[in-house]
């Protein structure tokens, strides 16, 4: 007996000898998968002419800087509209991408219809030590851009501001003084009439994209009111509107000193040095730069006499629709990443968009030294305390406002209705849609 129970004591040994043996090494083979990096996507809207270099460059940055992360960056065409699109096919499809370039103006259509989570939820879940990171890295009107209901849905990444580019060639040639550009859009209409009348180019082009932006600017700058205080109805048929949208519908209509055409268009026309005022987004200093091969200034977005400078931020933020613990922390390691001031220092002098945060104009390692030498990003830097949210219609409305807004401006300026008519019409269409 005793024998045995020394044979079944060395049997139990070995026996648990070769398991402890086995498993470690499961163990340590385990622990090697476990290094597996967290892929996470970042979707954005800028092609290859347009921003997309720098937008690849800070990814491969990131994933060269550590080893826990891999982000994926991948671009949708056709701009907001077009990514909203893809959106709601990826998401209808079960999937969605970690974080998302969104245009302020579909900021409560975005907040009503994504699930997302909160940059200030996953701070006080996850990471504790930022707790002040987003009231000491940027300023309350700048995090207002990306709230609703005073909830922050995610954190400004672009910010565009409406600037006049001009070409002082043209002005000099016209007998205009290219050191006294417009200040007011009486002005401008001024201007552009004189430039067209002496030297036959166009005086005057304002940016026609597939949205309100720039018109919103210029409704508003005289008093006029997009949505009613609550959000809920669209009350911009008004005599404010109608007296700001006639004077740009004189311009080109009766005057035939602007121009109507599409934003690309119109945009080359100006640098090919066929308008003479440019009004634009800022986001397009860049690229003006590099292609104009005349005197090129700037000025401030116009106003009208006796009423407040109106400034609409252009631009997008980022929300953060990881699903998982680990992806959301991923996320927001990379979200914090770009939001350094070299980063967005970068991405200003590449596009010149301005950064969200304040003190990459007086940083260093940002742009203090480039505002300093660029007249046009210091116009649109001077813009940046009055800035103000671009109107976001509430619901299912989001993605048809903007359309509408588009095609209410081709029905003014192209002559088929007039301002009045085309304005009460579109407030009647999104009004409609309201109530639905």
């Amino acid at each position: 007996m005793k024998r045995w129970k020394k044979i079944a004591s060395l049997l139990l040994a070995a026996t648990l000898l070769s398991g402890c043996g086995t498993g470690a090494g499961k163990k340590d083979e385990g622990s090697k998968d476990s290094k597996e990096p967290i892929e996470i996507s970042f979707w954005h809207v800028y092609s290859e002419n347009f921003g997309a270099p720098i937008i690849k460059e800070m990814v491969e940055a990131f994933n060269a800087s550590q080893d826990d992360i891999v982000v994926k960056e991948v671009y949708n065409a056709d701009m907001y509209p077009g990514l909203m699109q893809n959106l709601q096919a990826e998401v209808a499809s079960g999937n969605s991408p970690s974080l998302v370039m969104i245009g302020y103006n579909y900021l409560k259509y975005f907040e009503g219809n994504f699930k997302y989570t909160s940059p200030t939820d996953i701070i006080e879940k996850y990471v504790p030590e930022d707790k002040d990171y987003l009231s000491s890295t940027y300023l309350d009107n700048i995090l207002e851009l990306a709230q609703v209901d005073g909830k922050q849905v995610g954190i400004p990444f672009s910010i565009s501001a409406p600037i006049l580019f001009y070409n002082a060639d043209l002005f000099q040639a016209a007998g205009l003084d290219p050191d006294n550009p417009p200040k007011t859009w009486e002005e401008v209409r001024a201007a552009a009439k004189t430039i067209s009348e002496k030297t036959g180019e166009y005086g005057f082009y304002m940016q026609e994209y597939a949205d309100n932006w720039a018109v919103q600017g210029l409704l508003e700058g005289n008093g006029a009111q997009i949505l009613s205080d609550d959000g809920q109805e669209a009350v911009f048929a008004s005599k404010e509107s109608e007296e700001a949208y006639q004077l740009l519908a004189d311009m080109v209509l009766e005057d035939k000193s602007a121009l109507h055409i599409t934003a690309d268009e119109g945009i080359q026309a100006f640098i090919n040095g066929k308008v003479g005022i440019l009004c634009g987004t800022s986001a397009k200093i860049g690229s003006i730069k590099t292609g104009a091969g005349f005197d090129l200034r700037g000025a401030e977005f116009p106003l009208f006499e006796g009423k407040d400078r109106r400034v609409p931020a252009g631009g997008n933020f980022l929300p953060i629709m990881a699903e998982t613990e680990e992806e959301q922390k991923a996320t927001w390691e990379f979200l914090k990443f770009i939001m350094q001031p070299e980063w967005l220092a970068k991405w200003s002098e590449n596009t010149g968009y301005l950064p969200p945060r304040q003190d990459v104009a007086e940083d260093p390692d940002g742009l203090k030294a480039y505002v300093e030498e660029n007249e046009l990003l210091g116009i649109a830097f001077s813009e940046m305390d009055g800035i103000y949210p671009w109107v976001a219609f509430p619901g299912d409305v989001g993605t048809q406002a903007e359309q509408t807004f588009a095609n209410t401006r081709d029905k003014i300026l192209d002559g088929s209705l007039s301002v009045k008519e085309a304005l009460q019409e579109a407030q009647d269409d999104l009004n409609k849609l309201l109530g639905e």
